[in-house]
């Protein structure tokens, strides 16, 4: 199995208070608090690292950082770490509302397209009528673990054009067609405050638990490794 993207996702209770200088110079001069402050227009930061395939966006309400192509997962986890890092002490990360870790897999079908659809429909569905006559099949996973977390899978027979089309960034480097997709997001919507020992807790479970997911997905629909 390879991992071929993984999004690192923190939803703040509060806006982020990026407009800050704007608020201190309306109470300046008009000795009130502003009102209304969410309307106004804060533009975003978006960072693209074409050389490490990251993209990374910063707004009031949410910041996200994608990886694609990782050469390891200790490069997302540092990645991951050093970006929310960086935000809490320029800018002061307000309570959480939601952390979320998406992390994208990928294993190798050495027969066709339409063999791989065809177990996907036997090994998924059982073989059930309902989906005997589709073109293509996917499947979506709901699990609710310990604390409030939510787990959802999705699982299905994927091209590398779709991949490329619908889920990257960059162009990709060599990647094998067609494979079994398998993507996990975990969510953890308990409000909480940011901390760095957290975060790393919070993105460790979450690929583990996509590497438990993606086991077991291969060996359910009888994709060689």
């Amino acid at each position: 199995m390879q991992l071929v993207k993984i999004t690192c996702e923190i939803r703040y209770l509060e806006r982020m208070k990026l407009l800050t200088g704007y608020e201190a110079i309306h109470k300046d001069m008009l000795k009130k608090e502003p009102e209304k402050v969410e309307s106004w227009l804060t533009p975003g930061l978006r960072i693209e690292d074409k050389e490490k395939k990251r993209t990374m966006l910063v707004d009031p309400v949410r910041s996200v950082i994608d990886i694609e192509q990782p050469p390891n997962v200790g490069f997302c986890r540092d990645s991951v770490t050093q970006f929310f890092r960086s935000i809490d002490e320029r800018l002061g990360i307000p309570q959480i509302a939601r952390y979320g870790l998406r992390s994208t897999w990928i294993q190798e079908y050495k027969g066709s397209f339409q063999d791989l659809i065809d177990k996907c429909k036997q090994n998924i569905f059982g073989g059930s009528s309902f989906v005997e006559r589709v073109n293509d099949v996917g499947a979506v996973f709901d699990y609710y673990l310990e604390g409030g977390q939510k787990l959802t899978m999705t699982v299905g027979p994927m091209e590398i054009e779709q991949l490329k089309s619908q889920f990257l960034n960059f162009e990709p480097g060599s990647l094998p067609s067609p494979f079994l997709y398998v993507d996990v997001d975990l969510g953890d919507t308990a409000t909480k405050q940011f901390s760095v020992q957290r975060l790393r807790n919070f993105f460790d479970k979450a690929v583990k638990e996509g590497e438990r997911l993606v086991n077991e997905s291969i060996n359910q629909i009888g994709v060689s490794r």
